[in-house]
């Protein structure tokens, strides 16, 4: 995964995709495609500053992920150790980033567990913002 995860080519046409007005971000998705839409969606601007490490657990399906401004490279692999770690669907992920879910709702539901940085946790859901939509 982490050549896909590199491919700027995979990265403007996902950006390209997200602006589409019929790109709905509470549709279900994947653990891997939601990794894929934050490595594409990835603000230098706002990630400047972190070089962290961040694990994701969906189901039997485990990443980690080095995050630092430039870059967010993503492999399939046990997340123990990371600074932070995401546990739960990658729908429920998926709403905290891009839906704006408050972490704490999810948690409350049952739908996400963090382990590690809250701190960073919370950095983490801005991080990835999602592009104006073209007009119909």
């Amino acid at each position: 995964y982490t050549t896909l995860f590199r491919s700027p080519i995979t990265q403007a046409m996902g950006r390209w995709a997200a602006r589409s007005p019929h790109h709905d971000a509470s549709l279900r998705i994947s653990g891997v495609s939601l990794l894929l839409s934050f490595r594409t969606m990835l603000d230098r601007q706002r990630a400047k500053g972190i070089d962290a490490e961040v694990g994701f657990r969906f189901g039997d399906d485990v990443y980690r992920g080095h995050l630092t401004p430039s870059l967010f490279a993503i492999s399939q692999g046990d997340p123990d150790g990371a600074q932070l770690v995401f546990i739960g669907s990658p729908m429920a992920l998926g709403a905290a980033v891009h839906g704006g879910v408050p972490i704490s709702k999810l948690e409350k539901a049952g739908a996400l567990t963090v382990i590690g940085d809250r701190k960073l946790a919370q950095r983490f859901t801005t991080l990835f913002p999602l592009p104006e939509k073209l007009p119909t």
